[in-house]
């Protein structure tokens, strides 16, 4: 899937300033975008506009071309369904439910069959190394197994669009390099376009590309070395990719 931001803007009732102002960022199908920003910067509200869970004030959101307000509701839904998975940091937990079950669910919901969705959850876990998990409670896992298992249920429906916000951030360095490994691979084999945002620069070095967003904006990378002394950022990720190699 390519995923296309045109000048994209949000703001809150009685915030002093937007949430995003004249955002714009293409995403495209095998590419894993990563977007660093301190706490309060709009990597929330930015995820939920590209995931269609949020409307702008302004702008556009477009999936392969398709403008997200042309579509209507029912297509906008069967379109979040299908083709968009997420990871959120506050992730709901049905704490009793089975690891099997919980990453199943989704295809449940869509009204596949009990065998075939069990089937392709043992499928996500296996491909996300947490095929250990299949017999557990969700109240029995550790961090480093939620997170995993959380990205094998959200890749469970084969999603062309994967969004995950701070997916690494109670984790372990260890931890947080291999499930930012694990985005990477989803990006490179399976085709999937992979946003994921995070507070920690750190936590995003395995993207391929990394932008800032710094109150609401996208930072213009010729202003990105002065942001990442003003962050400590390390110099392998002081500018975006795509302006280091220019």
């Amino acid at each position: 899937m390519n995923l296309r931001l045109e000048q994209v803007c949000k703001r809150y009732p009685g915030a002093e300033r937007p949430a995003l102002d004249a955002v714009s960022l293409e995403l495209s199908r095998g590419q894993m975008i990563g977007i660093y920003g301190h706490s309060g910067a709009g990597k929330t509200t930015l995820l939920r506009i590209a995931a269609g869970l949020q409307a702008p004030d302004s702008g556009s959101v477009s999936y392969d071309g398709v403008r997200l307000r042309e579509m209507s509701t029912s297509e906008r839904a069967r379109h979040r369904r299908r083709e968009i998975a997420c990871v959120w940091a506050a992730q709901p937990w049905q704490e009793r439910l089975g690891v099997l079950e919980h990453v199943a669910l989704p295809l449940l919901v869509d009204r596949r069959d009990h065998r075939s969705a069990e089937r392709r959850a043992r499928e996500a876990l296996l491909a996300c190394e947490a095929e250990q998990c299949v017999g557990m409670a969700c109240e029995q896992l550790s961090e480093g197994q939620r997170q995993r298992v959380a990205i094998a249920r959200a890749l469970v429906t084969e999603p062309r669009l994967l969004i995950a916000d701070g997916p690494t951030s109670r984790l372990s360095r260890i931890e947080r390099e291999a499930i930012m490994a694990l985005l990477g691979s989803v990006a490179r084999e399976a085709g999937t376009a992979v946003l994921v945002a995070d507070s920690d620069a750190e936590a995003l070095l395995g993207a391929g590309e990394i932008l800032y967003l710094h109150d609401g904006r996208l930072v213009n990378p010729a202003d990105t070395q002065e942001l990442g002394r003003l962050y400590r950022l390390p110099s392998a990720v002081s500018r975006p990719a795509a302006a280091a190699d220019a």
